[in-house]
């Protein structure tokens, strides 16, 4: 079995973090082997020191593409396109793929038990944006049923045969450069509009978003549910297999909301002096740690714990590259809502060999 993860400089401490909790969830007899996708040369010694001193079998692939004229957002980067390129970095026919800004609280092996058939994925619907229409909206939408579900791309059971069958990458490559407007989520955009109505539904417990950690951001800027389904989104995040922190906040940086996730993720963090440094709106300790209901590998429930004061708004996020950039607003630190409204209409080069 083979699970895949991407990340640079910018996101070691997240993945030493992953791994940590991935660890605790397999099996010692797993057999699990883990590429690490790097499309830069950040050092990774450190990383795969720690996969070691944890039992896990992990090796480095470099991406050897330059990226530089896709389009990024501020909060992302270039290892944010190496899933796009999976079929040629591992020989596998079936690789699980996932962000390295989660937390693992069950054994994601079993996902390899989900018969894939001929779909290129597996996958969560989206809790931000669920409907493909509404997610690519400026984009294509109208070729898009209403009621289209819409993926997350941040954990994916890939059929690898699949995708070279159907040469996704190329043909990924090729949307990204016929698009007028960036992408607003980039390449899960382009892999949602590539594979609609042929991709398989996970259970959401799969991929959970810390939905209610939002709560300190402007009411205009909450997904619709946010305000109406405040309690069942709690109860999704303390019955999570995998706590996934989209967006540009981070729990590994400060501010972040002294919460009930965020205790989760702590659990599993190495002190460095990110980690111990005072934080002005919650604590100038550590949280604390969780309780057994939290770590237990197959855990699906915990204690409920109240959340702490609002932090302030984060900056605004706007789109890098060579088109003009697009500022967002300020709040919504998850997925962004608005194009800009004036794209140039120059197709961006493709990534090529370096």
């Amino acid at each position: 079995m083979r699970i895949a993860i991407a990340f640079d400089g910018q996101y070691t401490s997240a993945a030493r973090n992953m791994l940590s909790s991935l660890s605790r969830c397999l099996s010692p007899k797993s057999g699990v082997r883990i590429s690490a996708l790097m499309t830069d040369d950040s050092p990774s010694a450190d990383v795969v020191e720690h996969a070691k001193s944890r039992g896990l079998d992990l090796e480095v692939v470099r991406l050897r593409r330059d990226l530089s004229d896709l389009p990024l957002l501020r909060y992302l980067t270039g290892a944010t396109y190496a899933r796009l390129f999976l079929p040629e970095l591992v020989p596998d026919d079936v690789a699980l793929y996932m962000d390295v800004d989660v937390v693992l609280m069950r054994d994601v092996t079993e996902l390899f038990a989900t018969d894939l058939r001929d779909r290129p994925l597996a996958a969560v619907r989206d809790m931000w944006r669920p409907n493909l229409h509404e997610a690519l909206a400026g984009g294509g939408s109208g070729q898009f049923a209403p009621d289209a579900p819409y993926f997350n791309a941040g954990v994916m059971l890939c059929n690898l045969r699949q995708w070279r069958r159907e040469n996704l990458t190329e043909r990924a490559l090729d949307w990204l450069a016929s698009q007028d407007q960036v992408p607003v989520c980039l390449e899960q955009d382009v892999l949602n509009a590539l594979t609609h109505g042929r991709w398989i539904e996970l259970d959401p417990r799969w991929n959970v978003f810390p939905m209610t950690d939002f709560r300190d951001i402007p009411p205009e800027a909450w997904p619709p549910r946010l305000g109406t389904e405040y309690h069942a989104y709690r109860d999704q995040e303390r019955r999570a297999f995998v706590l996934h922190f989209i967006g540009s906040r981070k729990p590994w940086r400060h501010p972040y909301p002294d919460t009930e996730n965020l205790r989760r993720y702590r659990h599993f963090t190495t002190p460095t002096i990110e980690d111990v440094t005072p934080n002005p709106v919650t604590s100038p300790s550590r949280p604390t740690p969780p309780t057994v209901e939290d770590v237990t590998p197959n855990s699906v429930t915990s204690p409920s714990r109240p959340t702490s004061p609002a932090v302030p708004e984060t900056p605004s996020l706007a789109l890098t590259g060579r088109r003009r950039p697009a500022t967002f607003p300020a709040a919504v630190i998850g997925y962004p809502n608005e194009h800009d409204e004036d794209p140039r209409s120059r197709r961006r080069k493709r990534p090529r060999f370096v």
